[in-house]
This record gives structure tokens, C-alpha cells and sequence, in this order.
């Protein structure tokens, strides 16, 4: 058996990443409570009833997290939203309708993560619970906007438990699938996936908050168009880049899965791997985004509960900097990930979707990625799963993973970890002391 792997067609996609949530909780991190800033600000707000939500693309995140836009979108946008914040209600008046057309535009797509202040209320709770309980009915940004609103009117008093009912009603929302859902624990799960994901930013920000590409971005209409349309470019420029810099040399890599021999090198890590699978290595030439160069490559694949598994790690890459001063360099694999994976990963002329930044494990050790999705592509099936990018003794690696069919990422996931888990990266060789003749 013989995999077959171009430059530009190695696909990969969507997947969550395992371990339980924390348990339920109704405060913020220390470091985001909600701004008192905001909460004076003055705005003119957009009612709920003039938000058109037609032709837009409702669903839910592998968490239960409300999205709404298109999956390919070039542009991942989170909105962090205390429902029980005046200064939500006045962000969500004046800066929500911008989301709302960019996303219609197929610019973003906006992933909002429902949180509570450190005074969330019971009847907070119970807003915040509702509105997640009617995006399961791809509601939640209408049912939004109308707590919103409700906030704005009616301050404390908001969210009695008539006025949630009501609302359901007036969005025509399943009722008796609704309570359904009021009575499970998934509403809870996904309110304390959206804190846990608050707290891990890795900057300080105070809700609520837009965060646009991973960076967070000001509030106001004008800054958040002028923030979405610099990363559209960015993403275009990135895009042109690595097509037009695609040479002739870079042609199809053959990968033979039995194990390979001559100048191929093994990864700087120990891997076990299940009965019945198989590896490869070799060495890619990318296009990257300042240089054409090569990236050692290991493959390895066999079957998995549903279908077959996969595992690709890129390592010795350079990082991608994302911030410079006098005294430090600071790189972000999350980013160097999300760039291998449209430049060197996924087949070009796929629909790529990607999801918000969060930590994962390789080798028991913390890293971080996302999960990610490809669909539409012109030559291989759909797939998704997630990568996760770690620095071990000086070296970056970055991990694919992902399922054939599709769907066998829904029972597979866990046995993909289990691998992972296994691995143990290598010390790097000690130098040998210089010895020298006693005078």
C-alpha cells in the first residue's frame, strides 16, 4: 500500500479536544471582569427585530458554542459577552450589526462565548441557558439579540422566567424541545467551556471583548471594520503568496507506508503505534512565507473504530513572530500551526474552516491548536480534526490529525490521543567534555 501525498494535498480537519469540563461555575476569571468602561458607553442601538439573520448560517462548535457564518470564511472572530453586563447590551447594539454583516459577507466567522460576572444572577444563568438551549434550533443570535435588548430596558429585572418562555415563542422556537434542553446539563457544560476558554487568552482582556484572528480588537463599528478588513487581506496576501511562490519543483512526494530506509531521518521521538498501522517518512518542500524551504515529515496511519487514522508531524520549522521588542521575541506555534496547515497541509481549493485557539496534549506535555475542517476539496473526501503545535528541546513540532470517512472522527478521537499520549521525545545528544593531560 502506497499513500500518495502532493505538496498542496494533504488534508486534514475538525475534532474536540478530550478530558472533561471543569464543573459549572457563574464568575469570571479575576483578570476579565466585565468593564466598567463600556458599561457608561453611549450607543445607538440596533433593536432586535431590524436584524436580519437571513441567509446566514446558524450552528454550534464541537462544544455546544453558537457560530454564526460560513465555515470557510477567512476570518475567525469571538465574541466574549457577560449577559448580564450593561456593557454587553451596548456593544452588542453598536457593534453586533457589524459582525452580522461580515459574516453575511462570508468575511468571519464569529463564534460567541456566553459568560456571567462575578454577580451573575440566577436569572443570568437562566438567560444565558435559554439563548444556548435555542441555538440548538440555530437561534441562539436572534434569542441574543432580544436579551440584549431586554437588558438594555430592563436592566436587573431582565430576565424573569416568563420573558425567556415568551421569547421562545416569538421566535417560533420548538418549545417542547427547548425545555428538553433547559432540563439537560448541556446549556452548563457549554457556559463553563466558554469561561475556561476566557480564562486561558493569552492576554488580559476585560469583558466583553471581540477577538479577532486571536487578537483582540476595539469595540467600536469603525475599528472592528477596520480590524476584519486587515485580516481579510492578510489572509489574501498570505493566500496569493503561497501560490504564486509555488514552483515546478514542487512536485508529487510518494509516501511508502512500510517503514522506510536510506536518507529518510526519523522523528526526534518514540511513537507506539496500534497493531496494524504503519508509518513513513519523508521531506516536504514548502512554499512558506518567506522562502521556499524543506520540512521533515513522519506519516503514520491504520485503522481506527470507523474508518482510518491519521497522524502527520512537520517538525524544525521556524516560528512565525508575532511580536518583537528591545528584550523579547515572541512566537505563537498556534499561528505557525493555522499557516502550515493552508500552506502546506490541505489541498488547495478546499472550503477550510477553523475554530477558536485552545490547549491540547502531546506526550502528556501542554500545546496548543485548534480544531479545523475541509470540505468541497477538488480531488480528496471531506475530513476534519485538529492540530496541536509544542517546542520540545529547542524544536518545533507540529501535529495533524484526522479521520477517512469523515464521520469516523466522532468514535476516534480518543484513540488518536491515546497515541499521542505514548509518544516521548528524544534528549538532544550532550556534548562531550574536552579532556586535557594532567600538568
Amino acid at each position: 500500500m502506497r499513500v500518495t501525498m502532493p505538496a498542496f494535498l494533504l488534508v486534514i480537519l475538525l475534532a474536540a479536544c478530550s478530558g472533561q469540563p471543569p464543573a459549572p461555575t457563574a464568575t469570571l476569571p479575576q483578570h476579565v471582569q466585565p468593564s466598567t468602561a463600556a458599561s457608561t458607553a453611549t450607543a445607538t442601538s440596533a433593536p432586535a427585530s431590524a436584524l436580519n439573520f437571513d441567509s446566514i448560517p446558524q450552528s454550534l462548535s464541537i462544544d455546544n458554542l453558537p457560530r454564526l457564518g460560513f465555515d470557510n470564511a477567512p476570518v475567525t472572530v469571538a465574541l466574549y459577552l457577560p449577559v448580564d453586563d450593561p456593557a454587553s447590551a451596548a456593544l452588542f447594539g453598536s457593534s453586533f450589526p457589524t459582525l452580522l454583516e461580515s459574516a453575511r459577507g462570508a468575511e468571519i466567522l464569529l463564534t460567541t462565548l456566553p459568560l456571567l460576572t462575578a454577580e451573575g444572577s440566577t436569572d443570568a444563568r437562566g438567560a444565558a441557558r435559554a439563548a444556548l438551549c435555542a441555538g440548538e434550533q440555530n437561534a441562539f443570535y436572534p434569542y441574543m439579540a432580544r436579551a440584549m435588548e431586554w437588558l438594555r430596558l430592563y436592566g436587573d429585572q431582565a430576565f424573569p422566567g416568563s420573558r425567556l418562555v415568551e421569547g421562545v415563542a416569538q421566535l417560533g422556537i420548538d418549545q417542547n424541545l427547548w425545555n428538553q434542553c433547559m432540563t439537560s446539563s448541556r446549556p452548563d457544560l457549554a457556559l463553563d467551556e466558554a469561561r475556561r476558554l476566557f480564562s486561558n487568552l493569552p492576554f488580559d482582556g476585560r469583558a466583553p471583548l471581540i477577538v479577532v484572528d486571536g487578537s483582540a480588537s476595539l469595540p467600536d463599528p469603525d475599528s472592528l471594520n477596520f480590524t476584519i478588513d486587515r485580516a481579510v487581506a492578510a489572509f489574501a496576501a498570505d493566500l496569493d503568496r503561497a501560490l504564486s511562490e509555488a514552483t515546478a519543483e514542487m512536485t508529487e512526494i510518494i509516501i511508502p507506508v512500510d517503514p522506510l530506509t536510506g536518507e529518510r531521518s526519523a522523528p526526534p521521538f518514540s511513537i507506539a503505534l496500534p497493531d496494524g498501522w504503519q508509518y513513513g517518512y519523508e521531506t516536504m518542500l514548502v512554499s512558506d512565507l518567506d522562502t521556499n524551504r524543506t520540512i521533515p515529515l513522519a506519516l503514520y496511519t491504520g485503522p481506527v473504530t470507523g474508518g482510518t487514522g491519521t497522524i502527520v508531524v512537520l517538525w524544525a520549522f521556524p516560528n512565525v513572530i508575532t511580536e518583537t521588542t528591545s528584550a523579547t521575541v515572541t512566537t505563537d506555534l498556534w499561528l505557525d500551526g493555522l499557516r502550515l496547515l493552508r500552506l502546506a497541509v490541505i489541498e488547495e481549493g478546499c472550503n477550510i474552516g477553523t475554530d477558536l485557539r485552545r490547549e491540547y496534549s502531546i506526550a502528556g506535555l501542554a500545546a496548543v491548536g485548534t480544531q479545523f475542517s475541509a470540505i468541497d476539496c477538488p480531488a480528496l473526501p471531506d475530513t476534519r480534526g485538529w492540530f496541536a503545535g509544542i517546542n520540545q528541546y529547542g524544536l518545533n513540532y507540529a501535529f495533524f490529525m484526522y479521520t477517512d470517512p469523515i464521520d469516523a472522527m466522532d468514535t476516534a478521537e480518543g484513540e488518536l490521543q491515546a497515541i499521542l499520549d505514548t509518544i516521548v521525545f528524544n534528549l538532544p545528544p550532550t556534548p562531550a567534555a574536552e579532556l586535557t593531560e594532567a600538568p
